[in-house]
């Protein structure tokens, strides 16, 4: 058994106190007499959760069958041992509590980047995979005596039964020819949207409640949507001493809050308590009372956060720049920074009442949820929020156009001295201005995904994250690129460039048959059938929260993309997405690394033909064929030294001295033989890119797309369901 506790600094400062308080709880266990009904609730949670398992994908579930076939389980429980209990034995249990579970039977691991708030100063020693410093000291034995002794701490105590363990697991199965494809708006009244689809595929007795709250005010200001990050964190945590109980019993929640601006509190899984369990969390989000100290923890949290991401790997902070650039409503970490000084608890608790005064509120049940049990739960959440409508123009996202024809570029310095990568983020503006846009787009997609891993990273070696992905925006979409790569950004862009216009000769002379199998294969994966009632809300809540409540969307893309011909999709290329189209739209994001690139910070082929000589001299076995094809790479110098010290390591045949005069020797190779420079290795900015120097000021120039538009005309739908209601 292992217990985990994250420790604030505070946290770590009393360390010792914490220690203590679970060595109390195990004396707790130990001087009391488990109930036995203890045991039966948590054979019937058990029995339950093997029960109504859900479906898993057929690769995760072949995975999880062979680990489970290695066990010692009989035949009869392979599938069941890991979940179901049978029989209480309370001598096994005494036993592991007076001596498993006995505090001189444990260890302690207590990890931190700084330990001189208690005095821990050394010496240190360096494990040898990682040189990660560590030190073993005996725990003080003046804790060990006490945890052996009896509980001292009152507020300690076992918990009550558990009031949300589900007791009607009843599932109203009905014959369907086949599953329905989307939700039914079942009601539409002025404070909020009720969506809900009843389970005709699982037949499982749990559900989905999703509760969504837009509101204007939430991040329309950096302070604002700086101050939804307090009210995520706090409710969350005011949340967890209730909602333990429900997690254990199968229903879980969330609250979260988007980038798009929308609060959202889900819940899932079994649906006999879970409206009891919604309304709980709707009356202590809406009421929640604004702890001094409880914010003045999570404001260094959230501080540290931000400060972190800064730091974040260099391909993901292209893209959060990127996706910055394009939304009409976004702030970066830089100005989330600026005003964390400026924030109090009194500003969180006014903009937590104002988010809720006037809102779009929309609600999706699923799953073994009835019509009856969807209107009351609408009830609910109308009567505990009290939120009044807003106007249908208010709270609108869009995304920034680029204009056609041309080409920008804009450059970010990492702010982490150690990080020796760069990234570029090559995206494609593309417009949705007919049926077939978004089919041509995922189809382009598919057909360049294995080309731009197979040519970009295995045989160029640009880098290790090498992807490229549609993305579909706010009426508009694109096709984008990202790679991460130590090699300079303008040189990764122009090897992009170079594999689109060789792209657009493969994709001009492709056989018909592959493109049709090519064609085939994206259709079946858009029509395979969902595994779980998680994948079935999951699609729903994307449709709702985009607006379009396009729930058919894939089927008909699937459609659409059956009847594309080879030369609609050259035709698509040539427009959108050849380097030499005069009327694609293209925004690069350059982040750069503050390292100075050198010609001996990757290993040269000189250089690894003199250390394969080193290592035969040494009797290190060697795969020489292997060897030469990655040498051909010329990898950073960090990456061989870390391969090396792993497979070194294993080698018992090795002295340590020997090994290490190895490892020195890889850096000494690569100042001796240094990577020879290549003509155009660090690239050639393309004529006609247009520099971006301000992120801010160059948004202003760009028009916005028009809002999302509904497929549905819910006004007459829900209308209808009034009709139907009533009837």
């Amino acid at each position: 058994m292992k217990i985990n506790v994250k420790l604030t600094k505070t946290g770590l400062k009393e360390y010792k106190s914490v220690l203590e308080a679970m060595y109390s709880y195990l004396s707790l266990l130990r001087a009391t007499q488990i109930p036995a009904w203890n045991f039966e609730e948590f054979r019937s949670l058990q029995e339950i959760r093997f029960r109504f398992s859900q479906k898993q994908s057929p690769d995760s579930y072949v995975v999880r069958l062979s680990e489970l076939l290695s066990r010692p389980y009989p035949k009869e429980q392979i599938l069941s041992a890991q979940t179901k209990v049978w029989e209480q034995d309370d001598a096994l249990t005494r036993d592991l509590l007076e001596n498993g579970f006995a505090p001189r039977a444990g260890s302690v691991m207590l990890s931190s980047k700084d330990f001189s708030s208690i005095g821990l100063e050394g010496p240190w020693l360096n494990e040898k995979w990682y040189g990660t410093e560590y030190i073993i000291q005996r725990i003080d034995p003046a804790i060990l005596e006490k945890a052996a002794g009896p509980n001292t701490i009152s507020e300690l105590f076992l918990p009550p039964p558990n009031e949300f363990v589900p007791k009607d697991l009843h599932v109203d199965r009905i014959d369907v020819k086949e599953p329905t494809k989307r939700p039914n708006l079942l009601r539409r009244t002025e404070a909020s949207t009720l969506w809900h689809k009843k389970d005709d595929q699982f037949w499982l007795p749990k559900g989905y409640a999703g509760v969504f709250i837009h509101s204007p005010v939430a991040n329309c200001s950096a302070k604002n949507a700086l101050m939804m990050r307090f009210i995520e964190c706090l409710i969350t945590d005011a949340l967890t001493e209730y909602s333990y109980d429900a997690s254990l019993a199968g229903l879980d929640y969330s609250l979260s809050f988007g980038e798009d601006g929308i609060l959202s509190l889900q819940t899932s899984g079994y649906t006999d308590k879970m409206l009891v369990l919604l309304q709980h969390l709707l009356d202590k989000t809406k009421n929640h009372v604004i702890r001094q100290d409880r914010f003045d923890l999570y404001k260094e949290e959230i501080a540290q956060a931000i400060e972190n991401a800064k730091k974040r790997e260099p391909h993901i902070l292209a893209h959060d720049w990127m996706d910055h650039c394009l939304r009409d409503v976004g702030w970066n970490v830089f100005q989330l920074l600026e005003e964390i000084p400026h924030v109090t608890s009194q500003h969180v608790q006014e903009h937590l009442a104002e988010i809720f005064r006037r809102a779009r509120v929309s609600i999706l049940l699923t799953g073994n949820f009835t019509e009856e049990d969807a209107l009351k739960a609408q009830d609910l959440v109308e009567s505990q929020l009290g939120t009044r409508p807003i106007l249908p123009t208010e709270a609108i996202s869009r995304t920034m156009l680029l204009p056609r024809g041309k080409e920008y570029l804009h450059n970010e310095t990492l702010t982490n001295p150690k990080e020796t990568n760069n990234a570029v983020e090559y995206y494609l503006q593309i417009p949705q201005d007919s049926e077939t846009s978004q089919a041509k787009l995922l189809l382009l997609a598919h057909l360049v995904n294995e080309p731009t891993f197979s040519i970009l990273r295995t045989r160029e070696q640009l880098g290790y994250i090498v992807s490229s992905y549609s993305w579909v925006q706010i009426s508009v979409m694109a096709m984008a690129f990202r790679i991460q790569s130590e090699k300079p950004t303008l040189y990764v862009e122009n090897r992009i460039e170079a594999f689109l216009k060789d792209f657009k000769q493969t994709l001009t002379t492709m056989e018909r048959t592959e493109f049709e199998s090519q064609r085939q294969g994206l259709v079946n994966r858009l029509l395979e059938k969902l595994d779980n009632l998680d994948q079935e809300s999951s699609r729903f809540v994307s449709k709702i929260l985009d607006g379009t409540y396009d729930f058919t969307l894939r089927e008909k893309n699937a459609r659409r993309i059956e009847k594309l011909t080879l030369e609609d999709m050259v035709e698509f290329y040539n427009t959108y997405v050849d380097p030499e189209s005069t009327s694609r739209a293209k925004l690069s994001m350059h982040i750069h690394s503050q390292s100075k690139p050198s010609t001996n910070s990757n290993f040269s082929v000189a250089a690894s033909k003199v250390f394969l000589e080193d290592l035969k001299e040494a009797q290190v076995p060697v795969d020489e064929a292997q060897y030469a094809t990655l040498s051909k790479a010329e990898p950073s110098v960090d990456s061989v030294v870390g391969f090396w010290t792993k497979y070194l390591g294993t080698l018992a045949t090795l002295t340590p001295e020997r090994r290490q005069k190895l490892l020195d020797r890889i850096k000494e190779l690569a100042e001796l033989h240094p990577v020879k420079p290549v003509e155009g290795s660090s690239g050639v900015l393309k004529e006609g890119t247009i520099i971006v120097d301000d992120l801010q000021a160059f948004k202003k120039t760009l028009q916005m797309s028009r809002p999302t538009v509904s497929v549905i005309d819910l006004d007459e739908e829900a209308r209808q369901a009034t009709v139907s209601s009533r009837l």
